[in-house]
């Protein structure tokens, strides 16, 4: 924020509901972001602004998707060291029509993801040094029992020295994340969540869902057939959700998890096809079809069924899954005719 005082409580308490509002309907960062700015810019006052940073961390994973509307950079502290996660956007409110880059990361066991405002940096020394960007990351890497925040803000004191007089709020909040138990992702139903992104409903964003599919289950080792069975289905799971649900909207984003548990490894493509009915997977007819008698709708469900051990379907009034179902253990039936 650019100012203080009611004027940008006000604009604090607007932003806050547009992001609410829009997080409802929207569920890329990016996206989320680019339509709050839009809706902001009209009515916000001359000179003022304000900086945001909209990430979505799932817990059982560690999974980050983020967009940043030009606040301070979060820094992530690894085993190899501090790195800053960044994405480009301006700050809401100032231009209409900006774009904001999305990006994605996943924490590992015992690592940390520092959020911070401005206050942090931009405190003065006595001789008006500023605390910076360089040192707190430095800071980050030192030893600290696992105790960052009370870390940094007793170096912030030594820095600042007894007589600071604040010039802005000082806000930390620290994200670690640890894996959960032996017994799965802690949804009850027994399962790992061994994966879950999303991808802009953008065409030839299905090869990218069968790479990072084929990437999360290589460690499975499944036979080369099955696995390129299976590639094939979620690259023509992932088009139809992109096509038929999201309509290409590259703001409405498929969503991609993968699970599996003693028997199974699973796949699901969800889209926002709102209560647009499915088609049923229909055999395909050639010599119906050349009469102009057979839709082809159905048709690459009827594909995807033939791909997999099964296939199954679900839609509420604002999704459509579809499940793809690889069996694990030896000697399973297949639920559909190669």
């Amino acid at each position: 924020m650019t100012d203080k005082g009611v004027p940008a409580a006000l604009v604090m308490a607007t932003t806050r509901t547009l992001l609410r509002t829009t997080a409802e309907q929207l569920v890329a960062p990016g996206a989320v972001l680019e339509r709050t700015n839009n809706q902001l810019v009209e009515n916000i006052p001359p000179k003022m602004f304000v900086t945001c940073l909209y990430a979505l961390l799932e817990p059982a994973t560690g999974h980050l998707v983020f967009a940043n509307a030009g606040h301070d950079v979060p820094f992530r502290r690894t085993a190899e060291g501090v790195v800053e996660l960044r994405a480009r956007g301006m700050p809401l409110g100032l231009l209409p029509g900006m774009q904001y880059e999305q990006h994605e990361a996943t924490l590992r066991p015992g690592e940390c993801m520092l959020l911070y405002s401005d206050g942090l940096v931009e405190a003065h020394s006595p001789t008006r040094e500023m605390f910076g960007f360089p040192r707190l990351q430095a800071l980050m890497a030192e030893p600290n029992e696992g105790q960052l925040v009370p870390f940094l803000l007793d170096r912030l004191s030594d820095f600042t020295g007894p007589d600071w007089e604040q010039e802005d709020d000082v806000t930390m909040v620290l994200l670690e994340w640890q894996p959960g138990g032996a017994e799965g992702d802690g949804s009850g139903d027994g399962r790992d969540l061994l994966a879950r992104f999303e991808l802009p409903s953008r065409p030839g964003n299905e090869r990218q869902a069968m790479q990072q599919v084929a990437e999360v289950v290589a460690p499975l080792g499944l036979p080369q057939a099955k696995l390129d069975r299976l590639k094939t289905a979620v690259a023509e799971a992932t088009m139809n959700g992109m096509e038929h649900g999201n309509k290409f909207d590259e703001a409405i984003p498929v969503l991609i998890e993968v699970a599996r548990d003693g028997r199974n490894l699973t796949v699901s493509i969800t889209d926002r096809g709102l209560r647009q009915p499915i088609p049923e997977a229909e055999t395909p007819d050639l010599t119906a079809k050349l009469a102009g008698q057979q839709s082809p709708r159905g048709w690459g469900l009827f594909l995807i069924q033939n791909m997999v051990d099964e296939m199954h379907v679900t839609a509420d009034d604002v999704h459509h899954t579809v499940e793809l179902v690889i069996h694990l253990t030896e000697g399973a039936q297949r639920g559909t005719a190669e």
